[in-house]
């Protein structure tokens, strides 16, 4: 027989642990374990959200059971106790279908914390509820192993959703706390180890992860700690599969100077319950003023396996909130201790730019370690990078939900000054190119928006594979590419080129270039979203706020008319007779006539507003060239094409006097007639 504990943690490694106050279990931890009752009956009789309510249920039940392991503590034991008649009577739930009721979610919940619990408590706790325990977990893995295997429920999969991952997990982990004490656990442990070397596979192979950080965080605390137990038990080492190794920089380039937020993809934030009128803490809050806690035990986790120098400047620059989740605070109860080092050679390893190249997007940012800085965000890629496209073939019994991705291609994100000044809308019930800056052909997004789920069901994948970013060009001072984006939208609208050029220099400056062409007459719509609604200077010049930060936004091609607004998203998931509609911020929304072909050019000044506004300006003449203004400055970006008929991208940046600070171009070659 295995010696227990060594799931996550060696008998060693629980004696020599240091341990916080506010690694405990919280208050609402406390209180969900006081309260002991079967799961079926919460959800019979439980209130809004009551799939929420066993989920936190099951895993403070571990969280406790982890802190009185550490701690030997006898108000923890006198809390699980109460808890043996139901685990002696537990009926194992069922996963009948994909995603019913969040029942799949609540299992994988439920295997990792009996699992893991059962790791904890063998042999040092009392005997009866320990066999409880046990016999409750065998009934639950082999109930889930049963569901998913079953070709009636279950007639293929889906390796990308976190609600397969979840449960496969907890059913491998199950597999591994029991080990041989249980003979079936050698069909379960194969089944789930071949499913995730697919689901990891299938992930983006660059690591970044295409249902947002929010989603990022709520799966990968199943994967990682499968991983660190299957390292554990048999040696086996994942985390160098892309979607472990290049985590940090997924997660760094992803968190905003401002450490409390991150760049709002996908379906950040709370959302609404089944019931219609029930939702998640903090969706009643103004938008962009609840933070997005990282699981820091994850990233200790991941710190420690990866021995990479800036963990511990990342790690650094995390605020250190209270532990609020229970499978965090489980972990952080077991985890290794924190690189916690930080010295001016490491800080500096990670650079401040970085392009992700299977899910299209570019990053960068002024500096990891001012709170005031420019962070930019650029995405256009298919909705889960080109590598899964790849895949799909090859796997007949794989069908894709990518139920969080929203269609966004072509999109940005910027913040700077300490405030969201371009943003996204969060979760959202139909997802809509409305609800991104981004474009709309005839007042509609791409193909096909307005789902709750399976927004890209639309088009064969290897359809959405064409979107892509091209002329990708970043340094310490620039950030620039081309989005190629048509093949988003729905063909019927015969687009033959949705083409966004879009340079950020140096922090200051940003133009946005928009290359539209189609078979057929359209009204094209760009929109910008914002916390705040913008004031109209005059009919192409307009200002943003948002707390310390602005934008000017200067338009400057003839357009047919302009609109600033509120942004009301919907936000009803379940039932497709209600509405349940919600403002998130206010939006600029620049049309153009009706015709074929159009170009957008917008020039972006980025400030404090402690700046004037009057000291940004922009002027074009036509052709390629821009030229902008503002307080510290000017600066010339010339957009255009080569004599090879490739985009390229170049500028001058130029301090008061007029003297040239930095010319460069994408192309390594300033064009013709632009020099310094």
């Amino acid at each position: 027989m295995n010696s227990h504990p060594r799931l996550l943690a060696s008998e060693s490694e629980i004696l020599g642990k240091s341990i916080t106050d506010s690694q405990l279990p919280s208050e609402r931890a406390l209180q969900l374990a006081a309260n002991p009752r079967p799961f079926e009956e919460i959800l019979r009789t439980g209130p809004s959200g009551a799939d929420q309510v066993v989920i936190d249920t099951t895993v403070s039940l571990l969280w406790i059971a982890a802190a009185w392991r550490v701690t030997r503590k006898e108000s923890y034991r006198e809390l699980l106790r109460p808890w043996l008649a139901v685990l002696k009577s537990h009926p194992p739930m069922k996963i009948p279908k994909f995603a019913f009721g969040n029942r799949d979610l609540m299992v994988g919940h439920l295997l990792l914390s009996l699992a893991l619990m059962d790791d904890l408590l063998r042999d040092v706790f009392d005997a009866e509820f320990e066999q409880a325990l046990r016999q409750a977990l065998v009934s639950q893995a082999r109930q889930a192993h049963a569901d998913l295997t079953n070709p009636e429920a279950f007639p293929s999969y889906s390796y990308e959703q976190n609600h397969m991952i979840i449960p496969i997990c907890g059913l491998g982990l199950a597999a591994m706390d029991l080990g041989d004490d249980e003979k079936a656990s050698g069909a379960w442990a194969a089944f789930a180890r071949e499913f995730l070397e697919k689901s990891f596979d299938v992930l983006a192979k660059d690591g970044w992860f295409f249902e947002g950080v929010g989603y990022w965080c709520f799966t990968m605390q199943f994967p990682i700690c499968y991983a660190t137990a299957l390292k554990r038990t048999t040696g086996e080492r994942l985390f160098t599969k892309p979607i472990f190794n290049y985590a940090g920089q997924y997660l760094a380039h992803n968190v905003l100077p401002d450490s409390r937020f991150v760049f709002d993809f996908a379906d950040w934030g709370p959302r609404l319950h089944h019931d219609g009128i029930g939702f998640q803490f903090g969706y009643d809050l103004p938008w962009h003023t609840l933070p997005t806690y990282l699981l820091r035990s994850l990233l200790l986790l991941l710190a420690h396996e990866q021995k990479e120098p800036f963990w511990s400047d990342f790690l650094q620059r995390l605020p250190k909130s209270s532990v609020a989740n229970p499978i965090d605070g489980t972990f952080q109860l077991l985890a290794p201790e924190s690189p916690t080092n930080r010295d001016a050679a490491t800080a500096a390893t990670l650079p401040t730019s970085h392009y992700f190249p299977d899910m299209e997007v570019l990053h960068w940012r002024s500096s990891w370690n001012d709170p005031a800085a420019t962070a930019l965000a650029f995405k256009s890629g298919p909705p889960a990078g080109h590598y899964l496209g790849s895949l799909l073939s090859q796997h007949p019994e794989w069908h894709l939900e990518l139920g969080h991705a929203h269609p966004d291609a072509g999109s940005f994100l910027l913040f700077s000054q300490g405030a969201f000044l371009a943003n996204d809308t969060g979760y959202t019930g139909k997802k809509e190119t409305a609800d991104h800056n981004s474009i709309l052909v005839d007042g509609i997004g791409q193909h096909k928006g307005g789902t709750p789920w399976s927004t890209f069901a639309a088009k064969p994948y290897a359809e959405y594979d064409k979107i892509h970013l091209e002329n990708v060009w970043h340094t310490p001072q620039v950030a620039a590419a081309t989005a190629v984006f048509e093949a988003a939208y729905d063909d019927a609208l015969q687009l033959r080129e949705m083409r966004r050029h879009l340079i950020l220099v140096d922090g200051r400056f940003l133009v946005i270039r928009d290359v539209i062409r189609s078979a057929l007459p359209h009204e094209y719509e760009w929109r910008l979203h914002s916390d705040q609604a913008a004031r109209t200077v005059n009919v192409n010049r307009f200002v943003m706020e948002n707390g310390p930060g602005r934008l000017i936004v200067e338009n400057l091609n003839s357009i047919a008319s302009h609109e600033i607004a509120p942004t009301i998203v919907e936000t009803e998931l379940y039932d497709p007779a209600r509405t349940r509609p919600q403002q998130r911020g206010f939006h600029l929304s620049l049309k153009s006539p009706v015709g074929p072909d159009f170009q957008f050019l917008v020039a972006i000044g980025i400030q404090s507003t402690t700046a004037k506004p009057e000291d940004f300006s922009a002027t074009w003449s036509g052709g390629e060239l821009i030229e902008l203004r503002d307080s510290a400055g000017s600066c010339s970006v010339w957009i255009g094409r080569n004599a090879a008929g490739r985009d390229v991208f170049s500028y001058c940046l130029r301090g008061h006097n007029r003297a040239v600070q930095t010319c460069a171009s994408s192309s390594g070659e300033l064009p013709p007639g632009f020099s310094a």
